[in-house]
């Protein structure tokens, strides 16, 4: 009778705890997480040096040494201490851009052009770097709570 017991404890307490792994994975499924997709249009453009009307311009790194320029539509609030604004029009947004281009030279990888998509697939921004995946978070108020690189480089073709 004690060895039914506990068995039938051990099978509930496995019961419950892939529920709470269920659930627990269910949440991260309808978060409002987005994604990056490829744009040989945003590509061209960010070599050009065009600025996408009604985008706020940030970077990330350092000035002599950035490694993502993100456009994000006004629409949108990039809630992150870790972006710097810059000015489209400055001489400083085209040296970023140089910069940003220096990391494919001489590699096999060259930056690229993507939309920042919601959940939905809805456009909130361009993304410029050799860097072609990211963390991409909007809360239900149209702040972006989290875009960060998931890698520094990758490496092959677009």
């Amino acid at each position: 009778m004690l060895r039914l017991k506990n068995r039938m404890g051990i099978r509930s307490g496995s019961i419950i705890s892939y529920f709470i792994v269920f659930a627990a994975l269910s949440g991260c499924a309808m978060s409002n997480y987005g994604r990056l997709e490829s744009s040989p249009d945003i590509t061209r453009a960010f070599e050009a040096y065009q600025i996408i009307p009604d985008h706020t311009y940030y970077y990330r790194g350092t000035f002599s040494s950035p490694f993502v320029i993100a456009g994000i539509n006004e629409n949108f609030e990039l809630n992150s201490k870790l972006w710097v604004e810059v000015d489209p029009q400055s001489k400083d947004f085209r040296t970023l851009i140089d910069r940003i281009s220096l990391q494919g030279s001489g590699g096999t990888t060259r930056p690229w052009g993507f939309t920042i998509l919601d959940h939905s697939g809805n456009a909130v921004g361009v993304w410029y770097s050799a860097i072609r995946a990211a963390a991409v978070e909007i809360n239900e108020n149209g702040q972006i709570v989290n875009l960060s690189p998931l890698r520094m480089v990758t490496r092959g073709r677009q």
